[in-house]
């Protein structure tokens, strides 16, 4: 209850908190785009490509200017947009009325042709007039579509060439090389400057001070100290409130996955937001009371930018590591190496925060070239320092001992996420001290940033992940208040609730990951209508057929060919895994599916590829043209092949999971891919068949539409047994048997008179073919058993034969006596 009220009490004071941020400076005001605003209903379609024209022609003046910002070319871009739902909006209103007047126009027809059939009818003036004003309108809406497609393509040729100029800039600064940080030369040069600057940052605080001075008279003074005094006051009390929201370490049970990301969300929101309205609080009475010019305003935005950022990095760096509550931690990680990541963390975004903050008195004081060279670099080599420091030793003590496997310890049941995590973490710290000795001054202190912000996005990426996929499954789960609520009031079976959950689960989280990328390439200056433009100019090529080919487009097409290939794989894996077994789709459909999601995602993925290239269909055609003369002369099999395996995939006449009969050989139908089908035997060999063998061939399916297999055994006695004793001894045993089924019965036929046997046949059923040969014997022992102990015999594989002496000696005498009698 206390933990209730504590955050009842705690949300309306950290709103209030944020009610002072509406004068607070702004992060980057310098590069925000000003929001698109809607085009007006065009009245007049001719006037409105007018006015679009006359727009484009300002723009496209503009951009021929060298000495073009980022942020101004931002704004060009923004004003694109306006244009284009202009343009857009012209041709919806006049598309329509063309199509209209084509239709009056095929419904009047063409004019008679009076010199070719003189005999003809004239045609009324009416209807004459008629279609020469439909001609009239045609041509009028026709050249007004023309002229806003013709628009359109000046939209999107600015747009290709605003986002090249971004990117050359963006080149341009980053990739720019000045002098390394170890280089004698440039410290020479900030030793010479050093002077000047402090004598220039001492003004800067003198002017500050004299400004503060006179805006706090005695009166304002005490308002100002009160009104600081109630905002720490405030802050004091959050901070206390905070503390008893944030979950603590206790013993009992251990809180579940979607427990720890939630609470790892509040402690973030908790820890964070504490900070950030007392900086925003702070800065709205500065600025009320007049603390401050614009001359401060880069400064006073760096010290709030700074404020932010650490806040949030102490705050996610609690929420995801939780290095003093090891239950509450989300991820997998031991208290050391979460203590040592949590110290990393802090001393890191000091570093940052306090870079920028110099480089913010650096711009306010105007200090040479080489004092900003030498500070920014300065900070991006103790960064790199502190993450080599941080980074060294973080998997295992020097004492830690070894597995058996030869690894330490203490990774023997580490995720397999975490090699590849610490491996891009070395890079990435190798990458900026390399930078920055090399000269590479702007390189390394940009990928400092983005190390950090990359950090951040993924952090918050992984809380998300985790809380939407465990909450949603666990909402729909089938013990969940949602699920009885929604089966009670709907109907809904507990299967299909499962499936909603898997199913909002995916889509969030491919939500989430879109949101993420957008966020991570944000500070690369791409933004999301012009990010694909932007790939595409960020390489050079040569031309041959109309064709761009570089071996970086290249390697992108591959690169976007894998991506592809990868998203469909784990859509694959979502379906088998997560989805799929979930519904009451039988195994061999599951494949299909599965397989069929396969061929689409990968030809999707090949298709994107080809088009980044720059070939089109008609390219595609051409090749394929020449192709087919091969197909015809020697790829006739692998054809046949391909299009038998989908319609196996697609008819299903054999599925995954069938015992089936091929030839001689029989088997489990383990696999169907496109080409071949793989079949493993009873006695565990694969046996690969070529589908147009199974679609030209004879194949027996023995669970084709259903499992249930026959047993046929042949019994043969001997004469002067009683057939209804048989049949009644034969009929016994199989209803005995606990797997002979019921319906159909068993029944007993008697097959043959036979000169030394009677011939009987036991037909029984089963429930599952695969059962037949163990219930097949399981019989065969119980009847010779029942047979033995009725009296009844049976015969052998050879006839019986009955030899007497008295017989023989006759014969014989006759034999010899006519052999005697040839010989005279």
């Amino acid at each position: 209850m206390t933990r209730f009220l504590s955050r009842v009490l705690l949300a309306p004071l950290l709103a209030a908190l944020l009610m002072g941020g509406a004068v607070a400076p702004t992060w980057s005001a310098d590069t925000a785009a000003p929001a698109a605003t809607e085009a007006p209903a065009p009245v007049d379609p001719a006037k409105s490509l007018d006015s679009v024209k006359q727009s484009l022609d300002k723009i496209e003046a503009q951009i021929v200017g060298d000495s073009l910002t980022d942020g101004e070319l931002i704004k060009l871009r923004g004003a694109l947009d306006p244009i284009s739902a202009q343009i857009q909006a012209v041709i919806a209103e006049v598309a329509p009325k063309l199509a209209a007047v084509k239709a009056r126009l095929d419904q009047l027809g063409k004019p008679p042709d009076l010199k070719a059939n003189p005999s003809a009818a004239p045609e009324d003036p009416a209807v004459t007039k008629e279609r020469d004003d439909q001609q009239k309108l045609f041509t009028s809406r026709d050249d007004l579509i023309k002229r806003a497609n013709l628009a359109q393509l000046r939209v999107d040729q600015i747009a290709s060439q605003i986002a090249e100029r971004r990117r050359t800039l963006f080149a341009n600064s980053v990739f720019q090389a000045s002098s390394s940080i170890a280089s004698p030369k440039l410290w020479m040069s900030v030793a010479g400057e050093a002077p000047r600057g402090f004598s220039a940052a001492h003004g800067v605080l003198m002017d500050f001070v004299s400004q503060a001075s006179e805006a706090l008279a005695w009166r304002n003074a005490w308002m100002f100290g009160l009104s600081l005094l109630a905002l720490i006051v405030a802050i004091v009390a959050a901070t206390l409130l905070a503390r008893r929201v944030i979950p603590r370490e206790r013993s009992g049970r251990t809180p579940s996955e979607w427990q720890k990301a939630a609470a790892a969300l509040w402690t973030a929101a908790a820890v964070a937001i504490i900070p950030v309205g007392g900086a925003m609080g702070f800065f709205a009475l500065a600025r009320w009371f007049g603390l401050g010019g614009d001359e401060f305003r880069r400064l006073s935005a760096a010290l709030f930018r700074g404020v932010v950022e650490f806040a949030l990095a102490v705050g996610i760096g609690n929420a995801l590591l939780a290095p003093n509550r090891p239950k509450w931690r989300p991820v997998d990680l031991s208290d050391r190496v979460a203590r040592r990541l949590m110290n990393l963390i802090l001393v890191v975004i000091t570093l940052i925060t306090l870079g920028k903050l110099f480089e913010a008195l650096d711009a306010t004081v105007g200090s040479a070239l080489p004092v900003s060279v030498a500070a920014r670099g300065t900070f991006a080599l103790l960064v790199g320092l502190a993450l080599t420091r941080g980074l060294y030793g973080i998997v295992a003590a020097p004492d830690v001992e070894e597995s058996p496997s030869g690894r330490p310890g203490n990774l023997v049941d580490e995720s397999p996420w975490w090699p590849p995590i610490r491996f891009a973490a070395w890079a990435a710290t190798i990458a900026v001290i390399g930078a920055d000795l090399l000269g590479y001054v702007a390189l390394s202190s940009f990928l400092v940033d983005q190390i950090a912000w990359m950090a951040l996005i993924i952090s918050l990426l992984f809380l998300f992940l985790k809380l939407a996929s465990e909450g949603l499954e666990g909402a729909f789960g089938p013990n969940s208040r949602l699920s009885r609520a929604l089966i009670a009031s709907i109907g809904l079976r507990r299967e299909s609730l499962a499936q909603i959950g898997a199913l909002l689960s995916g889509v969030v989280s491919l939500t989430l990951y879109a949101v993420a990328a957008l966020l991570v390439i944000a500070p690369w200056g791409l933004q999301s209508h012009d990010m694909v433009g932007a790939m595409k100019s960020a390489f050079f090529g040569f031309k041959i057929g109309g064709v761009t080919i570089s071996p970086w487009s290249l390697l992108v097409a591959l690169a976007l060919f894998a991506l592809g290939y990868t998203v469909t794989s784990a859509i694959q894996n979502w379906l088998e895994k997560r989805y799929l077994p979930l519904t009451q789709i039988d195994q061999g459909l599951k494949a299909s599916i599965r397989v069929s999601i396969g061929y689409i995602g990968v030809l999707l993925s090949l298709l994107f590829a080809v088009a980044f290239l720059g070939i089109n269909l008609e390219r595609l055609a051409l090749v394929a043209g020449a192709l087919s003369v091969g197909i015809g002369l020697g790829l006739q099999s692998v054809v046949n092949n391909f299009v038998s395996g989908l319609i196996l995939l697609w008819e299903r006449a054999i599925r995954v999971g069938d015992l089936v009969v091929i030839g001689d050989d029989q088997g489990y139908v383990r696999r169907i891919n496109v080409r071949a089908t793989e079949i493993e035997t009873f006695d565990r060999a694969t046996m690969i068949v070529p589908n147009g063998n199974i679609m030209t061939g004879v194949v027996k399916n023995y669970v084709r539409g259903d499992r249930i297999g026959r047993v046929k055994i042949p019994i043969q006695v001997l004469w002067g047994s009683e057939p209804e004793k048989v049949r009644e001894t034969l009929l016994d045993v199989a209803k005995s048997h606990e797997e002979v089924v019921g319906i159909p019965a068993a029944t007993v036929l008697f097959t043959n008179l036979g000169l030394n046997s009677l011939d009987f046949e036991l037909i029984c059923f089963v429930e599952n073919v695969e059962r037949t040969g163990r219930v097949k014997s399981d019989l065969l022992f119980a009847i010779f058993s029942r047979l033995a102990e009725s009296g009844i015999r049976m015969t052998g594989s050879t006839p019986e034969m009955n030899v007497s002496l008295p017989h023989i000696e006759p014969m014989l005498d006759r034999y010899f006596d006519r052999r005697s009698e040839s010989k005279a």
